[in-house]
């Protein structure tokens, strides 16, 4: 049980160090596409200084703003999932859903990340690349995944709990 302290530590630091950046990420979402010049700003994806202020541009740094806080989200999931297993309450119903969530947001972040990638280096670069090997962004669609199907085994260990608590 030691081992959850230290792991619900890491993720309390990462919460704590990542809140002062949610509100300058809600509010340059709408500010990025009322702004005229993006020139002000030195804002790089994948390495790659944007120098265009095209509408796709503008999506594209949104999207990836929207793609943080999905992750941010799920984060906070993930904390009260923590805080649920140190009550030892690990089969309760909202660990199941939180489970199920937070594979469903990394999921769709992930997706998110990989088209924002796909889209920058095609229409910056003018360039279409197939790299193998590991990528954070087909990590964190497995999480995602992974997520998903430990919410699944917990609906079915929960239903197997109450079976064998109802068994005399």
């Amino acid at each position: 049980m030691k081992k959850i302290y230290i792991l619900k530590a890491i993720v309390d630091f990462i919460w704590i160090v990542s809140i002062p950046i949610i509100p300058f990420a809600i509010v340059a979402i709408p500010l990025i596409f009322f702004m005229d010049d993006l020139g002000d700003f030195d804002i790089k994806i994948n390495g790659v200084l944007l120098t265009s202020n095209s509408i796709l541009s503008k999506v594209l740094i949104a999207v990836s703003i929207l793609t943080f806080l999905l992750t941010f989200y799920s984060l906070y999931l993930f904390r009260k999932v923590l805080a649920y297993f140190l009550r030892l309450k690990i089969f309760d119903d909202t660990v199941i859903s939180s489970f199920n969530r937070i594979g469903n947001l990394l999921v769709i972040s992930g997706m998110l990340s990989l088209a924002v990638s796909f889209i920058f280096t095609l229409y910056f670069k003018h360039k279409i690349t197939f790299e193998v090997g590991y990528d954070s962004k087909i990590i964190i669609i497995c999480f995602g995944l992974f997520f998903m199907v430990l919410s699944e085994v917990f609906k079915i260990s929960k239903g197997m709990k109450e079976e064998n608590d109802l068994t005399i």
